[in-house]
């Protein structure tokens, strides 16, 4: 409700990934012969997206795709500098260890922010969870 009055930016994060030849779960053969499936190299085809959905605001969506692995470093990131608007991402994190007394140079925001995520391996690793408590 208040993402709709314009009085909270609620947005709602996920990633996802994406092959060209996904791996082969099952197959059929003839009676008594052996099923062979020819496999194809997917080394660098798969690629991954980091994507906010951002309600009651425009742009209603941003995204970010990498063709490795999304960690929580990569999260950081994200949230950091395309969200949050930190100018120097995850690194900007640091700066609140450096004699800013843990407060964050975030921009000014005219409201607050919600970010919604689910329980992946990158939204509940512990440099991600300390980051969020900051």
């Amino acid at each position: 409700m208040e993402a709709h009055a314009g009085e909270r930016d609620l947005i709602f994060l996920d990633e996802s990934g994406f092959a060209p030849t996904m791996p082969t779960g099952y197959t059929y053969s003839r009676i008594g012969q052996r099923a062979v499936v020819p496999r194809e190299d997917t080394k660098n085809r798969r690629v991954n997206v980091l994507g906010a959905q951002i309600v009651g605001t425009t742009p209603d969506l941003l995204w970010q795709p990498t063709c490795g692995k999304i960690d929580a470093g990569m999260l950081l990131g994200f949230v950091c500098a395309d969200l949050a608007g930190l100018p120097g991402g995850a690194a900007a994190l640091e700066l609140a260890a450096d004699g800013l007394d843990g407060q964050l140079p975030v921009r000014a925001r005219s409201r607050p922010c919600t970010v919604v995520l689910d329980n992946a391996s990158a939204h509940t690793a512990k440099a991600f969870k300390g980051a969020a408590s900051s």
